[in-house]
């Protein structure tokens, strides 16, 4: 039984239960449910199809040619991989676009508002307590756990890769997440009578649950704390800018501070 103003999270909202059950109506809403969380999960099954799709034309277009067909270098596989996760993430953006055009949700999944100085200055607040606790979060993992904590740092020392981490970390990830986490999930979520506070929990788990493959299990669970700062700004102003920005600030120092340093260093 679920508390009062909490449905269950695949209720059949819309359903009359006074009439009787209604199978067409309830598949109905299971396959609504089902597919707001394909697309908010979408990105990462999306980038290995991307790249596979892409790594296969260029073994045809070699074949083509009448030449070998050369694997690419680790390096470039990297490299293909957050290309490919990149054009994922804006691929669910569009089909988060279509989703919520065609059930009239548009305004409530990308909710960018102006920024003002109180949103601004708590966005930044926001990156701050983000950059401080994660780090400190995956030492005190490590150090419980026993493991090692995978390093997130990517050392690419030339203006191609330099490129493609900014386009991806500081530039996508944030815009595409923010849209698909803090804004179809919420949006649903609400429609199907969650309150905020169990969505920012729920929703904080899943984002840094779909974080496990490419950053590993410490700083998957450190990425909780992303999550739960990025809903609370949310919530508190309900408009996705504050989170984005503290979102970009937070991967920006995160991932470009030590390539771009070293490829500065490199080139002048």
């Amino acid at each position: 039984m679920n508390p009062p103003g909490i449905r269950a999270p695949f209720s059949t909202v819309g359903v009359d239960e006074s009439a009787g059950p209604d199978r067409a109506k309830v598949s109905s809403h299971w396959r609504e449910n089902i597919l707001a969380f394909m697309i908010v999960l979408s990105p990462i099954g999306l980038a290995m199809i991307v790249m596979a799709i892409g790594l296969a034309a260029q073994a045809a277009w070699q074949v083509g040619q009448g030449r070998a067909v050369q694997l690419p270098t680790p390096e470039n596989i990297r490299l293909y991989g957050l290309l490919s996760y990149a054009a994922s993430s804006w691929i669910a953006v569009a089909l988060a676009w279509f989703w919520s055009r065609h059930r009239d949700m548009q305004q409530e999944v990308f909710i960018f508002r102006r920024l003002t100085w109180p949103t601004f200055l708590a966005a930044v607040a926001g990156s701050v307590i983000v950059m401080i606790g994660v780090p400190l979060l995956t030492h005190w993992l490590t150090l419980v756990t026993g493991g090692r904590s995978q390093d997130v740092r990517i050392d690419f020392n030339d203006a191609r890769s330099v490129t493609i981490v900014v386009f991806l970390f500081v530039v996508t990830t944030p815009v595409c997440e923010e849209v698909l986490y803090r804004g179809v999930l919420v949006a649903w979520l609400r429609r199907l009578g969650w309150r905020d506070l169990t969505i920012l929990g729920f929703g904080s788990f899943v984002f840094a649950a779909n974080h496990i493959l490419p950053l590993g299990v410490v700083w998957s669970v450190a990425m909780v704390l992303l999550g739960i700062t990025t809903y609370a700004l949310r919530f508190r102003y309900e408009s996705l800018s504050p989170g984005w920005l503290a979102h970009a600030l937070f991967n920006a120092q995160l991932t470009l501070s030590y390539p771009l340093i070293s490829w500065l260093a490199l080139t002048f």
